[in-house]
């Protein structure tokens, strides 16, 4: 298999299980408790283990900006007082949007959450580390720590009345690329990067 079958087998995977999810999370009973939502960084954090046990996990590996807004109903029907949102770094590999198009489709996913007085919290997309001898080239596709720093800067310059947590710059290394030590295969995060990953979101929160 080349390249670009591999990525339309994982879109594939991707879809299949899309659909399941969502539809789980628009089931959910309604609790007012406080929500995470967003793509694989997400999905895969370990809530009690990491102090965000009385929080809901609304991760879904592979999202993109596109489908957290679409499936934004979910979190505003729980009627959660606070919704961290980080997704943006799958809309550079699985969609043709610019890094202004994923800038804006976070500013109207910050509008909608905020008309509903609920406080939103957005976390910077972390870095990738490509060269890592552990690196998995499938997930990390296209991306280039350079695109992911562009892109951060500019959700920064658009997102001026949102709250911004910077989890991209404790994970990096001198070279700027996702210290090896916080990864395991070069893109998710393994439990020393998570501990410094939500560590960081605590000590924002505060």
């Amino acid at each position: 298999m080349n390249k670009m079958t591999d990525l339309v087998s994982l879109r594939k995977t991707i879809e299949e299980d899309y659909a399941r999810k969502v539809n789980s999370f628009r089931l959910l009973p309604i609790t007012g408790k406080d929500i995470l939502v967003g793509d694989s960084i997400i999905a895969f954090m370990l809530m009690k283990k990491y102090g965000f046990e009385s929080w809901i996990n609304m991760g879904i590996a592979g999202d993109t900006t596109t489908g957290v807004m679409e499936r934004l109903d979910a979190v505003i029907r729980q009627k959660p007082k606070k919704v961290i949102v980080s997704v943006g770094s799958n809309d550079l590999v699985l969609t043709n949007h610019s890094l202004e198009e994923i800038a804006y489709h976070l500013r109207d996913i910050m509008i909608i959450l905020k008309s509903h007085d609920i406080d939103v919290y957005y976390l910077l997309v972390t870095p990738i580390c490509s060269s890592c001898e552990h690196a998995n080239h499938l997930y990390i596709a296209n991306r280039t720590n350079e695109m992911i720093y562009q892109l951060n800067q500019i959700i920064k310059h658009t997102l001026l009345n949102t709250d911004i947590i910077d989890t991209y710059t404790p994970l990096t290394n001198t070279h700027n690329e996702l210290d090896s030590r916080y990864s395991k295969d070069g893109i998710h995060l393994n439990d020393l990067g998570y501990q410094i990953f939500t560590q960081t979101i605590h000590d924002a929160l505060r």
